[in-house]
């Protein structure tokens, strides 16, 4: 096998949440200051934590915008999380091939649990790096070096896959390559500024890559 670990983000990745996630925002501002963000304003914090948004749209109610987010997001999260073309069934080859997996992103660990229950891929991934395990976040390294440390791999053995900027960025900063999903809603050519080692056009790409039979 050419890699021995799969590190995946997990929103726009595996799951498609960007529903849920553009809801949650629009209510949210909607609530508070009677304002309707863009598409751009929300792209522009997917695979950030919750708070830097908050942070930089409402520096006055932070915790109050995250609360209000929160509850909307948990209310709606199973009727507004959509499920990508065959992930499941990628996903469950490149665990019976005996590729470790981890999910490495900027949601808790409890809901990322949660989205993956939806569509029974729970059960391959004994590795959950939620936003509350680590002091930074991506694009800091810190928590893909953290999912290496528990799936006991060095860099060099693993792969990250996402959708964001910085998801590749900070796979790059902890020494492992990295792959870009073609189905990102986010700005495709702001996310080739990171230079992703491969360009998945489907989930079948990941398994090219890694396995020698599909």
């Amino acid at each position: 096998m050419k890699f021995k670990g799969l590190l995946f983000d997990l929103d726009g990745t595996l799951i498609d949440t960007s529903e849920l996630i553009i809801r949650s925002f629009q209510h949210t501002f909607k609530q508070h200051y009677d304002r309707i963000l863009s598409l751009q304003e929300i792209y522009a914090f997917f695979g950030k934590p919750l708070k830097a948004a908050m942070e930089h749209y409402g520096p006055d109610k932070v915790d109050e915008l995250i609360k209000t987010y929160r509850e909307f997001n948990l209310n709606h999260h199973d009727e507004l999380t959509t499920g990508f073309t065959g992930v499941p069934e990628a996903i469950h080859k490149l665990y019976n091939a005996g590729i470790l997996t981890a999910i490495v992103t900027s949601k808790t660990k409890s809901t990322a649990i949660r989205g993956l229950r939806l569509f029974d891929m729970h059960k391959y991934f004994p590795v959950v790096i939620g936003h509350e395990e680590c002091q930074k976040h991506k694009p800091d390294p810190e928590p893909v070096l953290l999912a290496l440390a528990q799936l006991k791999l060095s860099p060099s053995e693993c792969l990250m896959v996402g959708d964001s900027p910085f998801d590749l960025a900070s796979a790059r900063a902890a020494g492992v390559k990295t792959a870009a999903v073609r189905w990102t809603r986010i700005d495709w050519e702001n996310l080739l500024t990171e230079q992703p080692d491969y360009v998945l056009e489907t989930i079948n790409d990941l398994l090219d890559i890694c396995l020698i039979e599909k």
